[in-house]
């Protein structure tokens, strides 16, 4: 097993990362597995496109080209005198004193708040009306946790699923995990 060093990318053998091209075939355990340096033989007919040596080439400025690079510019500081500053002094420690009419308790129920919905449940992704459960059964979906309310529906002998241990009815899908059910 490879870990290439770049892209920390899981891989069986190869001499390349297979995610991101990185040669690996420096690497420890692989050294020996790196193909032959290739020999570069000349061949004479072929005219040489670099010299062997290029050596000082002069640079000349055109005269026609407009010059557009500027000297450095020493800029001063402009302080505008009614701007607020971003940046305050340090102000020290700030003693925290507690409110003292913030009630921690919750107001009493005036008949105006939303209440949890009850009964059928309805999947938000496929709009599969279901009775009870946390996975939709159309779809697979995981349903919200406020809608995992169960609802007066006829009483089915349920068992507990081998896999998650939730409650089902036997020979059906867990509403849970959505592994089949088994009489126990």
């Amino acid at each position: 097993m490879t870990i290439c060093p770049v892209c920390e990318h899981h891989q069986q053998l190869g001499l390349e990362c297979d995610v991101c091209g990185k040669d690996l075939s420096g690497l420890a355990g692989l050294a020996g597995l790196a193909p032959p340096p290739v020999a570069v033989e000349r061949v004479a007919e072929l005219e040489a496109t670099i010299p062997e040596r290029v050596g000082d080439v002069a640079v000349d400025r055109f005269a026609e080209l407009e010059v557009n690079g500027f000297a450095k510019v020493q800029v001063g500081a402009d302080v505008t005198p009614d701007l607020e500053a971003s940046r305050i002094a340090p102000i020290g420690e700030v003693p925290v004193e507690r409110v003292a009419d913030l009630a921690e308790d919750r107001v009493a129920d005036d008949g105006v708040r939303t209440a949890a919905p009850a009964g059928q449940v309805t999947c938000r992704y496929c709009k599969n009306v279901q009775a009870l459960g946390s996975v939709c059964e159309r779809c697979g979906m995981k349903l919200p946790q406020a809608l995992k309310l169960e609802s007066a529906a006829p009483q089915v002998e349920l068992v507990r699923c081998r896999a998650c241990g939730a409650p089902g009815p036997v020979g059906e899908r867990c509403k849970e995990c959505g592994r089949p059910v088994e009489a126990p």
